[in-house]
């Protein structure tokens, strides 16, 4: 999410902006409240006490889905959780069948609640000191007891913070730290759980070079993200979860769509939000068909002597993130190169096919406002000049650069 975008917040259906940092429902509870910790958990390099009442807290047997918050608002995002997020939260009825539950790290306060969130009625179930939200050990610890205190069928992990596509997700102000997408991956396979549906309410994560390193955990099945920026008005939380409300039998691939139709109800009633975008991204199909990526980036890369300029002009023409040039939408992106003039070949011609049905597969939906409608649901980092060669050392440790050959390519074109 991005907070400049707060001047063009609207007020609407179920969206309250009058909450505070003082909501009473919030029961925040100091580290040092010793007289009613009853023990330690060890986590490498922190101290944390173990939830009071867990067993009362705890789901009723059978519960179908566990919906936990990754909640980083030790940043410039932090009012947006109280005044816009936990109401949103607090609209969705309580369900025996649905758990919804928030690590929650502010940056006003010191240390960690966890929260679960019952209606109208949030319990602190759980507080620790001060954590890292931007340390892999941090996530895998909230996975661990997200699956621990509220066992489920299916586990969504919901990331709520900053986000600016493979360079970060989730800065901590507190730590001076964010998680990078190989501490993304770390954090999730050290967890070893299943995630069922990863979503982002955050900025320019519906990348592909995140989803590619996601992918590499072999633990997330979808997941749901944004190619633009998300305004501060970020996830329409009740529209999507009563979906789960109302049928707690959905699957997965079902949700992360439902997801995705939601998000299309609540922002095309704001007319302000012309360049909004959601995706569900089938994380296994898209590293299935990764091979039609590399080999249009092999192709990419013999041609670029002769069509060097030809790239420039489909890079100019097609979709490209109004916060973040540099990143293009991939479909679009090809659909420009096909059909820029001097473009004869072939084989490069059908590869781009190819790796555009690639998409198509994984990207089972897309909702986009009016000025995005050519997007399809996820991007592609192409860094030129001066912004490749800031990031350049950065972006080549990606998995994704060095297994597709995409490090190779933009290395070569900004030659």
């Amino acid at each position: 999410m991005l907070p400049q975008q707060c001047e063009h917040r609207k007020v609407g259906a179920g969206l309250v902006l009058d909450g505070g940092l003082g909501n009473t429902k919030r029961h925040y509870l100091s580290m040092f409240a010793a007289a009613i910790v009853m023990g330690m958990l060890v986590v490498p390099g922190l101290a944390l006490a173990k939830p009071v009442g867990r067993g009362a807290a705890g789901p009723a047997p059978g519960a179908s889905w566990t919906y936990a918050i990754y909640m980083d608002g030790d940043n410039s995002l932090e009012t947006y959780w109280a005044g816009t997020s936990l109401p949103l939260l607090e609209a969705v009825p309580a369900s025996a069948s649905v758990n919804i539950v928030a690590f929650v790290d502010l940056k006003s306060t010191s240390g960690m609640t966890v929260q679960k969130i019952s209606g109208t009625t949030v319990t602190t179930v759980l507080t620790a000191p001060e954590m890292n939200m931007g340390d892999p050990a941090t996530l895998t610890w909230c996975i661990n007891e997200a699956a621990a205190l509220y066992p489920s069928t299916y586990l969504v992990l919901s990331m709520w913070d900053h986000g600016y596509g493979w360079n970060y997700v989730c800065l901590d102000d507190t730590s001076g730290d964010s998680l990078s997408m190989q501490e993304l991956q770390t954090g999730i396979a050290n967890a070893g759980k299943r995630i069922d549906v990863l979503a982002f309410d955050c900025c320019n994560m519906g990348n592909i070079e995140v989803a590619y390193q996601v992918s590499l955990t072999n633990l997330v099945s979808y997941m749901v993200g944004s190619e633009e920026t998300v305004p501060g008005n970020g996830f329409p939380y009740d529209k999507m979860l009563m979906y789960l409300y109302n049928n707690p039998a959905m699957l997965p691939r079902d949700f992360s769509m439902a997801m995705v139709d939601a998000w299309g109800v609540y922002y095309a009633t704001q007319t302000w939000a012309s360049t909004v975008n959601l995706a569900a991204i089938d994380v296994v199909q898209l590293k299935a068909t990764i091979s039609t990526f590399s080999t249009w980036s092999a192709d990419m890369k013999s041609l670029l002597p002769g069509y060097k300029a030809a790239y420039a002009t489909a890079l100019k023409n097609a979709y490209y993130m109004w916060a973040t040039h540099y990143f293009t939408d991939l479909y679009d992106y090809g659909l420009h190169l096909k059909t820029t003039k001097g473009v004869t070949d072939a084989k490069l011609k059908a590869d781009t096919t190819t790796m555009q049905n690639a998409v198509s597969s994984y990207c089972i939906k897309v909702w986009d406002a009016k000025r995005m409608t050519e997007c399809k649901g996820i991007s592609l980092y192409f860094g030129t000049g001066n912004e490749w060669t800031s990031h350049a050392a950065a972006y080549s440790q990606l998995a994704f650069a060095v297994d597709t050959g995409w490090g190779a390519f933009l290395t070569a074109y900004n030659a």
